[in-house]
C-alpha cells in the first residue's frame, strides 16, 4: 500500500474508531469488517481493563458458536448509563460491532439492543466536562504557592488532555487521534527532531497501529505520558514533608513522587532505572518545575510511540492559572533519539465532584494475543 492510500484509510480510521484506556483498538479490530450478532447471553464479565460479553450465536449452518465481545473498562461504562447487572444471563441481545483482525470470534462493541428494546452504547471518550461558568480563582497554599490538588473538603482530579501525544510546540497543528495516532503518515517527521533510526521506529509503531504499546502489557504510562492517558491523574501535595506525590487513573495505582527538599538527582549510574525515573522540583513563582531522570527504555514515553533512550532527561513545568486548568510544559532532551533538545505543552481540565476511581489493568487482560495490527509493507 502507497503512503498516499495508506494515509487516507488511516485517517477514516481515525476519525470512526473510539479510545479506549488500555490500548489502541485499531491494531485489534477492523472497522472495515463490521458485524452483527444476535444471541442469548453465557456470561458477562464486569471486570478492567475492558468488560467482555460472551453470546452463543447461530452461524448460517445451524451451529451454536460462542463469541467474545469486548467492551470498555466498567469506569468507563458506567458513564454510558451501564451497570453490573445490566446484561443477564439468558437474555436475547443483538450486538453491533467491528471483527477483530486475527479471525478470531471476538468483536468490539459498539452497541447492543435487548429484546426489551433497551439500547446500552460504547463508554464516552472523554470524562464528564467541567461545569462552565466564572472560573474560580486557583487555591493556595498559605505560602502563596498553587495547590496543584484537591481543595480541603473537596473532590476532583485532572484528565482530558487537551493534546493526544507530544508534538514539538512549534509545529503548530497535526492531526492525530486521541491515542496519538497521526491522521496523515506524512507528518511523521514532523512531530519531533528525530535521529533517522527514531524516525524509522516511530513510523513502524504508527504503521502498525501501536500493536506494540507497552500498556498492552500492563506497564506503566511513564514520563509525560501519565497526562495523557486516560482516568486522569490527582497531586497529594505533601508540604510539611516537602514532596509531592502524583498518582495515575490509568494504570495500576501507579504514582512517582516530586522531591521539593533541594536534593540533586542522583547519578544515573547510581541508581536503578525506573519508569516514571527520579524527580527534583521547586517553585519559581506560580510555576513549579521538576528535572527528571533515570528512565528504562521498556515504556512508551508519550502516547503515539515516541521512542526515548536511558539519556532522557525532562524537564517539566506546571502551573495552574485558574481553578479549573492545569498547564503541563516539557522540555525532552534525549541525545540518544533526537538530533536537539524539544519542547511540548497541554492542559489538563478539573473534573469536579469525582475521585479517581480505582483500575487494574491485570484483572482481566486478553487483548495482546490479538493486537495483530495490519499487514505492513503492502
Amino acid at each position: 500500500m502507497s503512503i498516499l492510500r495508506f494515509a487516507v484509510a488511516f485517517f477514516t480510521l481515525a476519525v470512526a474508531l473510539p479510545v479506549w484506556a488500555h490500548h489502541d483498538l485499531r491494531a485489534e479490530f477492523d472497522e472495515q469488517k463490521p458485524v452483527s450478532l444476535r444471541g442469548i447471553v453465557t456470561r458477562f464479565e464486569w471486570s478492567n481493563p475492558h468488560a467482555f460479553l460472551h453470546v452463543d450465536v447461530k452461524d448460517p449452518s445451524g451451529e451454536i458458536v460462542n463469541w467474545a465481545v469486548e467492551w470498555a473498562s466498567p469506569l468507563d461504562l458506567h458513564k454510558a448509563g451501564w451497570t453490573r447487572d445490566a446484561l443477564k444471563v439468558g437474555d436475547s441481545v443483538t450486538v453491533e460491532g467491528w471483527l477483530a483482525r486475527d479471525g478470531s470470534k471476538l468483536a468490539s462493541g459498539r452497541t447492543i439492543v435487548l429484546a426489551s428494546g433497551k439500547k446500552l452504547n460504547e463508554a464516552p471518550e472523554t470524562e464528564a466536562p467541567v461545569t462552565r461558568g466564572q472560573s474560580k480563582p486557583t487555591p493556595r497554599w498559605p505560602d502563596g504557592h498553587p495547590r496543584l490538588g484537591v481543595v480541603p473538603g473537596e473532590r476532583g482530579y485532572w484528565a482530558n488532555p487537551s493534546a493526544a501525544s507530544l508534538v514539538e510546540t512549534t509545529v503548530g497543528n497535526i492531526r492525530m487521534d486521541s491515542n496519538g495516532l497521526l491522521a496523515n503518515l506524512n507528518d511523521a517527521g514532523k512531530v519531533a527532531p528525530f535521529q533517522p533510526w527514531a524516525k524509522g521506529l516511530y513510523e513502524y509503531r504508527q504503521r502498525t497501529l501501536l500493536k506494540d504499546d507497552p500498556m498492552l502489557s500492563c506497564l506503566p504510562p511513564g514520563g509525560p505520558r501519565m497526562f495523557q492517558v486516560a482516568h486522569g491523574v490527582q497531586f497529594l501535595d505533601q508540604p510539611e514533608r516537602r514532596r509531592i506525590f502524583v498518582m495515575s487513573g490509568g494504570a495500576n495505582r501507579n504514582w512517582r513522587l516530586i522531591y521539593l527538599d533541594g536534593r540533586a538527582l542522583p547519578n544515573s549510574d547510581d541508581v536503578t532505572p525506573t519508569y516514571f525515573g527520579y524527580s527534583s522540583g521547586h517553585w519559581d513563582g506560580d510555576t513549579l518545575i521538576v528535572e527528571s531522570d533515570a528512565f528504562v527504555e521498556r515504556f512508551w514515553f508519550s502516547n503515539g510511540g515516541l521512542p526515548h533512550t536511558e539519556s532522557l532527561r525532562l524537564i517539566e513545568k506546571f502551573s495552574r492559572p485558574d481553578f479549573n486548568t492545569l498547564r503541563f510544559e516539557v522540555l525532552v532532551d534525549d541525545p540518544g533519539t533526537y538530533t536537539r533538545p524539544w519542547s511540548s505543552a497541554w492542559t489538563l481540565r478539573w473534573i469536579a465532584n469525582q475521585d479517581i476511581q480505582e483500575y487494574f489493568c491485570q484483572d482481566n487482560s486478553k487483548d495482546e494475543p490479538h493486537m495483530v495490527g495490519p499487514a505492513v509493507g503492502r
